[in-house]
């Protein structure tokens, strides 16, 4: 099953909150009792990454996919987050499992 969220560029640390809530929300994992997920990626890394993108200037969207908390998350330049429950995977060019 696929669970999408969305984050809001213009928030500080945005894309790394939405990506722990989101995963909390899938495994019913309280936030407090996960890893952080800064040891699974750099998070600053991250948030630079899709704070370079101008959406309105792009003629793809760019994408990045990881696994967390035994769930594959995707996030793309549109500001979607998915979560794939139990590390199924994903297709990097769609939105199916």
């Amino acid at each position: 099953m696929i669970h999408q969220y969305s984050f809001d560029g213009d928030e500080i640390d945005s894309i790394v909150v939405t990506v722990s809530k989101a995963v909390s929300d899938v495994t019913g994992t309280p936030m407090d009792e996960m890893p952080p997920l800064q040891e699974t990626l750099d998070c600053d890394s991250l948030e630079s990454l899709f704070s370079s993108f101008n959406i309105e200037e792009m003629s793809g969207i760019g994408q990045v996919g990881f696994t967390f908390h035994g769930c594959t998350v995707r996030i793309d330049t549109t500001g979607t987050v998915q979560v794939y429950e139990e590390n199924r995977g994903f297709a990097v060019d769609s939105s199916r499992c």
